[in-house]
């Protein structure tokens, strides 16, 4: 049953009774944060109260469940937008500076046999002979 801001109800001893919020305005200020992207229900058979995403490609997404609607719920909803958070993925930031220490071992690299592949590519191309020792004695 998705829950909505209560505006009146009818009690046989009150009769019709108005309301102007519902209780603690959990559900309303879901409703001005998130519009109809996300709706509060309650779960009758675990009596907890479940926070689901209508998101953009038409599916229904579980956000969480909580037994108590009170404001705890609305600083964890926050809490786990990526949108208001501006979201940024542990993984993919260490896949990033992972990506930048390997160039920059690669750079210094490339710098310590810069002179010595010059040389190299040198003798190559003049069509002289080089020396190979056998070992590092000479």
């Amino acid at each position: 049953m998705e829950l909505r801001a209560i505006k009146c109800f009818y009690t046989d001893r009150d009769g019709l009774v108005e309301l102007e919020d519902d209780v603690l305005s959990i559900v309303r200020q879901v409703r001005d944060l998130y519009g109809d992207r996300i709706k509060i229900t309650w779960e009758p058979t675990t009596q907890h109260y479940v926070l689901i995403e209508n998101s953009e490609d038409g599916n229904e997404r579980l956000i969480f469940t909580t037994p108590e609607l009170d404001g705890r719920v609305l600083d964890r909803l926050i809490a786990s937008d990526s949108r208001v958070r501006g979201y940024k993925d542990a993984y993919d930031e260490a896949e990033r500076d992972q990506d930048r220490a390997q160039a920059a071992e690669d750079a210094a690299s490339m710098e310590k046999v810069r002179d010595a592949g010059e040389q190299l590519h040198w003798v190559l191309n003049s069509g002289s002979r080089i020396f190979i020792p056998r070992g590092v004695d000479g």
